[in-house]
């Protein structure tokens, strides 16, 4: 039998920072990474032994800001749904490791409504 999950640990790997289902953890990879391609940013994740991710927090971080500010940079609401989802994961995972992003609240259109949802759904255990 093979992993049942996908852990996403920091580089140094001295804290989880999400630890999903194995397909929910490839899934969120598969479209960090479209997104990093088409924003032309890293996305600071890399593939392990294990069949998880270690994550460098800095090139995380400028991903998840490069998400965030696209998000805030459009009205477009297929846009804004296409990301949420993927944005509100990176996020919550940056807040896991320690980090943060510079939020600009009257451009977000209601994006951490669900922030809450997300952050106990993504619990990890320090």
């Amino acid at each position: 039998m093979g992993p049942l999950s996908y852990e996403f640990e920091t580089a140094d790997r001295t804290r989880t920072l999400w630890d999903p289902a194995l397909r929910v953890g490839q899934l969120y990879v598969s479209l960090a990474q479209g997104a990093g391609g088409q924003l032309g940013l890293p996305t600071g994740l890399t593939p392990n032994e294990r069949g998880g991710a270690d994550v460098d927090l800095e090139t995380f971080r400028k991903f998840t800001q490069g998400l965030y500010d696209a998000y805030c940079s459009t009205r477009h609401f297929i846009m804004h749904d296409l990301m949420r989802g993927l944005l509100l994961a990176s996020i919550v995972m940056l807040e896991n490791g320690g980090g943060a992003i510079t939020r600009v609240p009257e451009r977000e259109a209601g994006l951490l409504t669900e922030h809450d949802a997300y952050q106990r759904g993504m619990w990890v255990e320090d």
